[in-house]
């Protein structure tokens, strides 16, 4: 049996923003990490604009049975924007992470990672975050499905 690595579509999402985000007379973003990367850093010292790919969990599909195994991955890609602004000036927060959403949004809504069936799809994402401090984040839900056979 092929060694399965279940959750291979990171690297391959990390590489995509990376490709949008960081290259070219457009680059805008300083940093693409995971999960790791946002918990070892203290929020103050943070670098930003930075994006966040971070693993939500899987649902296993209908229609799986004993051969074969599918499963709905989802992936958390958060936007992390910081202004020295005061924090009762969200709006300007706001209007920094709107175009870097719509990049994010364009360059991955439809691609499809490594080990995965199906593309990359939006779903309904949690609340942006405005912390008490002079950042914000601001998270995408996708969804991709993933096929184990026996």
């Amino acid at each position: 049996m092929a060694a399965w690595n279940f959750l291979e579509a990171q690297t391959s999402i990390v590489e995509r923003i990376r490709d949008v985000s960081q290259s070219g007379p457009a680059a805008w973003c300083r940093l693409v990490g995971t999960r790791k990367d946002l918990s070892e850093v203290a929020e103050e010292m943070q670098t930003t604009p930075a994006v966040y790919v971070v693993y939500d969990g899987f649902a296993v599909l209908p229609g799986s049975d004993e051969l074969m195994l599918s499963l709905s991955h989802r992936w958390l890609v958060v936007l992390a924007i910081g202004n020295a602004a005061a924090q009762k000036e969200a709006d300007r927060l706001d209007q920094i992470a709107g175009p870097h959403i719509g990049d994010l949004i364009q360059a991955l809504h439809g691609f499809k990672p490594r080990n995965c069936r199906e593309p990359l799809v939006m779903a309904t994402p949690p609340r942006p975050y405005y912390s008490p401090a002079r950042f914000a984040y601001y998270p995408l839900l996708l969804t991709t499905s993933s096929t184990h056979c026996s």
